[in-house]
């Protein structure tokens, strides 16, 4: 314990929170990778980025702290994206880091406020911490007016980050080896098949870690884009946006995870009406082997919006990709119920934390 420097848990979103012993070299590394996701991003000595991510038990707003200290950036550390709008037009910050539901807001409150969003200082955002739909970024670039970078870090080591050619996340594979298993973790997956993201400690000869991993599983699902080089000129593999595991449900033999349901919410068309807050609650059917998928929407006037279009909108995004769960729902054995609510209605609204935005509450959970 004299070698550690600081203790830190994972979010606990998947069951109890994991701990993790860091040294100054853990966080040196740390630092090391997420500098470079911000490099790719095109980030400099002249940028001032608000960091809106919790400096507490988890590692994501001290590692970017770190980071931003290797670049010579100026950090904004307010740590939530309820800053008041002052901070804005005073220290005219060039990005901000945050979750796609935090900025969106964030843009609401400001617009509330007679700002608009698009004509700010803001010239990139910075999305961490959480799998979105691709949908949901390119809402966010709109409503921002600027790109919208992805990055994936974990308490567990991992900081993948997305570079300007915006071709998957740049995995620093001198510094943590992953490898891609199978759902049941018997075997390798080829590049291309999604599995489950397993991960192992690198480190030079002779140096050690608070905590080392060998094997590590992570319970995020990716898959393996490319291991050539990319467009911007970095050598490591590229993977897509991991997927938590916990956020998957399974059904007729066949899995789905709250990013999908998402990407239903975020077509467009649909975004004229809704503030892009949503739950998914899977259940039980009246009838034995039906089940029954409903999301609840959040909207700013539930009595004057387009409901069968959107309804419509969601479902054909949803089954696009899905035959199996197209002929179950032409069976009549998968209902897919739309509602909507008027803001602060739905289930989560004013939870603490990061919300199960996707929730199987059937009494016998499927074998997968």
């Amino acid at each position: 314990m004299g070698d550690i420097f600081t203790i830190q848990e994972t979010s606990g979103t998947s069951g109890t929170p994991k701990s993790f012993f860091l040294t100054w070299d853990d966080w040196k590394r740390y630092a090391e990778k997420y500098a470079r996701s911000f490099v790719s991003q095109g980030f400099g000595r002249e940028d001032r980025i608000i960091v809106c991510a919790s400096y507490g038990m988890n590692v994501g707003a001290n590692t970017m702290t770190l980071a931003a200290r290797r670049l010579k950036m100026t950090i904004i550390p307010f740590g939530k994206c309820t800053f008041p709008p002052r901070v804005i037009s005073s220290y005219r910050p060039t990005s901000i880091v945050g979750s796609v539901f935090k900025l969106l807001r964030l843009a609401r409150q400001l617009k509330q406020e007679g700002i608009r969003p698009e004509e700010t200082s803001i010239r990139r955002l910075v999305v961490g911490g959480e799998s979105f739909a691709e949908e949901s970024r390119a809402y966010l670039a709109d409503v921002w007016g600027c790109p919208v970078f992805n990055t994936y870090g974990s308490t567990e080591g991992t900081m993948c980050g997305e570079c300007t050619a915006f071709s998957g996340l740049h995995v620093p594979e001198d510094l943590v080896h992953l490898d891609i298993y199978d759902p049941q973790m018997k075997a390798f997956v080829h590049d291309g098949e999604c599995g489950r993201a397993v991960l192992t400690t690198l480190l030079e000869e002779g140096t050690k870690a608070g905590t080392l991993l060998l094997n590590y599983d992570t319970e995020d699902t990716t898959t393996v884009l490319s291991r050539s080089t990319c467009s911007c000129g970095r050598t490591h593999m590229r993977i897509i946006n991991p997927q938590r595991e916990a956020e998957t449900v399974w059904l007729f033999g066949s899995p789905f995870n709250r990013v999908d349901v998402e990407a239903g919410v975020f077509q467009h068309g649909n975004m004229e009406s809704l503030t892009g807050e949503y739950e998914a609650i899977v259940g039980d059917g009246a009838t034995g082997g039906e089940v029954v998928m409903q999301v609840n929407l959040e909207c700013r006037d539930p009595g004057s919006i387009d409901k069968k279009g959107i309804r419509d909108r969601f479902t054909e995004r949803f089954l696009k990709y899905r035959n199996n769960f197209a002929e179950q729902v032409s069976a009549g054995k998968f209902v897919i119920e739309i509602n909507f609510v008027r803001p602060g209605g739905l289930g989560i609204s004013g939870m603490k934390g990061r919300p199960k935005r996707l929730v199987d509450r059937r009494l016998r959970q499927p074998a997968r």
